[in-house]
């Protein structure tokens, strides 16, 4: 018998060995991937099926985003303008020189580009309006000659008779888009004193020199705003960039960790303290978690090559799960001393590993990429916690304490309810609250739950845009053909009907590459209309202006060298590096593709006219898709909703199939505090309102891995004190970590932390109810086992 004991003691000390080889094999694994940094994921498509993920529209997302992230604008309005422009660029000029921004542009000169007449000269005789191509397509353009003749004598204008007589690049720049930021008083000013607020406002346009999560430089940024504010409380100042959100965020995160996460993190270290009064017990309780991390995080990095932030985020919460182990363990060897056994704890402790990875393996078969690697690493996670506990934390010392013995007898005579739950009023109380729930609850995947951003800095940048008349790219048409001249002839036809819809009423507006580009078949039209303007008309306006007819024949000679206008050429000039946000370049397939931004209206009947309009444009090898970023978000939040709801709900009957094998007729015991949780978190939600989104989704997973700990332990050592203050430590410790984040202004975690906090408190509350009616005294084990079981906690 003695033998035997020495082999299982031996097996163990060879296992534990074993395990730390695989945890340092992990580590210098994870050091290897991560030499270059980790390779995260912060998209959301990359969360769903292959099939259902568009690179291309990522990518057209990002160029877009670009000038957002990279640069921010700053408006300043105030009755002595140009004293505190100068006042505040001559400020942020310091941080230019100081190597925190790249350039600051404030000036009139600073954004004072060439002549157009210089770079876009070569291609002006290929560049025709609409309306002088209708004109020479009529009488010749004999029309054009009066006005041709006003311009080469108005003061105002700048003539030049032999490379271009008529004004033909005027007539064509005229079209384009013209920017609201001009020269006044020496300043780059948006002049807005046609609109009700009679105002001029001096614009101040930023380059960052690296990223805008920087944290130096959003200091210095915000620093600097700050002391002019302070300095000129009458002056108004609109912020528009990413620089200022992320900013925003990391300010509300540093206050949080300060508020929440230090109450927390105190609240956690008070309570382990005064229970165990060993802090000993602090550090014991980090190393399972720790190894969990390591373990998962090595091998799902290994398995899947990329990490979602997502699934780091809530991945690494759900192995919060592991501290039910350590919790456990640890009451049971303060309480027992000398007779702690780790054979009567690891029925429960396993079977608590098997239920939750049963649960993450139907998780993971889903076809969704993102759920799979959350599954992965939650699963990964558990058993490298789970190992840890059962091989290694048992050889740590922890003497025995008769304050926690006496507190845990104490604490578990006090929360004996006076009558129990019985099974046909557990089941009759669940039939209600999903009654309600089917009839009131709500969901919400909008955007706004990804933003961070306080109030005041979304309405700045609202009111920028809106004096901008301008768009961020958040609704665009998506554009695909074989090639460029492909793509340019599917633009005009777009451009075409979208001119159409807004004389039909339609309240937008675009920006197109095709008002810029024209095709090479237009273009070839073009100069042959212009060979007609330099005939008959041509010699007209030269005799009517008086001039030497020679000037003619060289004007006709510029026509022999016009070469044609690419759409590389035009997005290498600086009117055409504006639009370089619009070019795509090359697809994956081998063709191309650019996009159109819309502006204006937005609401149901413009989304559904752009759409039926694009639908009505994809044929004959071009491809035109409509995109709303802020609705297409929400639409993956709620696909990722829908399936994560769809995997609980199959997780859960899985769970139950197991436990019912385990447990035969007790095992709605053990159902009840983790479903039951669950139904009264979901009810809370739909009786007040709260409507429910992915993010209550993944909290509910925590609720549920411990709310299942919690049933195995209430019904397996349901007259041990040590498990019902286990029970109450694991979820008060989750509640503080988890469910103080109820608290924070982010919308993510508010209502992550909101469900946690309800679930686990309504666990912990379920549980004495639901405990076997064998309990009227608690017991605890006096065994005496040899010292090398003693040291062991085996035997």
């Amino acid at each position: 018998m003695k033998s035997d004991r020495f082999i299982t003691t031996l097996g163990y000390r060879r296992l534990g060995w074993l395990w730390l080889v695989v945890l340092a094999f992990c580590a210098v694994w994870l050091g290897w991937m991560l030499r270059q940094g980790l390779p995260a994921d912060t998209d959301l498509t990359a969360l769903l099926p292959a099939d259902r993920q568009a690179p291309l529209v990522e990518k057209a997302d990002r160029e877009l985003g670009r000038g957002f992230e990279n640069r921010f604008l700053l408006l300043l309005g105030d009755d002595d303008r140009v004293a505190t422009t100068q006042a505040l660029g001559r400020s942020l000029q310091q941080l230019v020189d100081d190597g925190q921004l790249a350039s600051i542009d404030w000036r009139e000169l600073d954004l004072a580009d060439a002549d157009p007449h210089e770079w876009m000269g070569p291609w002006r005789y290929r560049l025709l309006t609409p309306q002088w191509q209708q004109a020479i397509d009529t009488d010749a353009g004999s029309t054009l000659v009066d006005p041709a003749l006003r311009q080469l004598f108005s003061p105002t204008a700048r003539p030049d008779p032999v490379a271009d007589p008529f004004g033909l690049l005027d007539a064509w720049l005229s079209r384009l888009p013209q920017s609201p930021i001009g020269p006044a008083d020496g300043l780059l000013t948006l002049d807005r004193s046609h609109q009700p607020d009679s105002q001029k406002w001096s614009v101040l346009i930023g380059e960052l020199k690296g990223s805008p999560y920087d944290l130096p430089m959003q200091t210095a940024l915000h620093t600097t705003l700050e002391q002019f504010q302070q300095q000129h409380p009458d002056a108004e100042l609109l912020r528009s960039g990413l620089v200022f959100h992320a900013a925003a965020g990391a300010r509300q995160a540093k206050h949080e960790m300060s508020t929440i996460g230090a109450a927390s993190l105190l609240g956690v270290l008070l309570i382990i303290g005064f229970v165990f009064r060993s802090p000993r017990v602090l550090l014991q309780l980090m190393v399972p978690l720790l190894a969990g991390s390591l373990f998962a995080l090595t091998l799902t990095l290994g398995i899947f090559g990329r990490l979602h932030l997502l699934t780091l985020a809530f991945g690494a919460s759900l192995i919060g799960i592991a501290i039910d182990y350590v919790l456990h363990l640890q009451c049971d060897r303060a309480i027992e001393g000398r007779g702690f056994r780790l054979r009567r704890l690891l029925p429960s402790l396993t079977l608590g590993l098997i239920s939750s990875v049963i649960a993450y393996v139907a998780q993971a078969l889903t076809p969704m990429p993102g759920l799979r690697q959350m599954a992965a690493f939650a699963a990964f996670g558990l058993i490298g916690a789970w190992l840890t506990v059962v091989l290694w934390l048992p050889r740590f010392t922890l003497h025995a304490s008769p304050f926690t013995a006496r507190l845990a007898t104490g604490w578990w005579r006090l929360c004996q309810p006076r009558w129990r739950l019985s099974p046909w009023l557990a089941l009759a109380g669940a039939v209600v609250l999903i009654v309600v729930c089917a009839l009131r609850l709500t969901s919400d995947d909008s955007l706004a739950l990804l933003n961070p951003s306080p109030a005041a800095l979304m309405q700045d940048e609202a009111r920028v845009q809106q004096l901008l008349d301008r768009d961020t790219g958040s609704r665009y048409f998506l554009v695909q053909a074989e090639d460029t001249q492909a793509l340019l002839a599917r633009l005009d036809v777009l451009d075409s009907a979208l001119d159409k819809a807004i004389g039909e009423g339609l309240e937008i507006d675009y920006q197109s590459l095709a008002g810029s580009v024209p095709t090479a078949a237009e273009q070839q039209a073009n100069l042959a209309r212009v060979r007609k303007l330099y005939g008959a008309p041509l010699d007209e306006l030269i005799q009517r202006a008086g001039l030497p007819a020679e000037i003619a024949e060289k004007a006709r000679a510029q026509l022999e060298k016009s070469p044609m206008l690419t759409l590389a050429n035009w997005l290498e000039t600086p009117l055409g590096s504006l639009q370089q946000r619009l070019w795509l370049g090359e697809t994956n397939d081998g063709g191309v593709a650019a996009t159109v931004v819309v502006s204006g209206a937005r609401n149901a009947d413009v989304d559904r006219t752009l759409r039926a309009l694009a639908e009505s444009q994809t044929h004959q090898g071009a491809t035109v898709e409509y995109v709303d970023r802020v609705s297409r978000i929400g639409s993956l939040l709620g696909e990722l909703r829908r399936h994560t709801a769809m995997w609980v709900a199959l997780a859960m009957v899985l769970m139950t199939l197991a436990l019912v094998a385990r447990y035969r007729r007790r095992a709605w015991r053990v159902i009840v505090p983790p479903f039951g949780a669950t139904l009264i978190v979901l009810t809370a939600f739909a009786v007040t309102g709260v409507p429910l989104n992915i993010f209550n989704q993944l909290g509910l997973l925590l609720v549920l891995g411990i709310g299942l700990d919690a049933g195995i332990f209430n019904v397996e050592h349901a007259r041990r004190p040590s498990a019902w203050l286990a029970i109450t430590l694991s979820t008060l410790t989750s509640l503080l970590a988890f469910g103080m984040l109820a608290f924070s202004a982010t919308p993510a975690l508010h209502y992550l932390g909101l469900t946690c906090l309800i679930g686990l408190a309504s666990v912990w509350a379920l549980v004495p109810w639901v405990r076997p009616a064998d309990d009227a005294y608690p017991t605890h084990d006096s065994p005496n086992p040899s010292s090398r079981e003693i040291e062991h906690g085996w035997g």
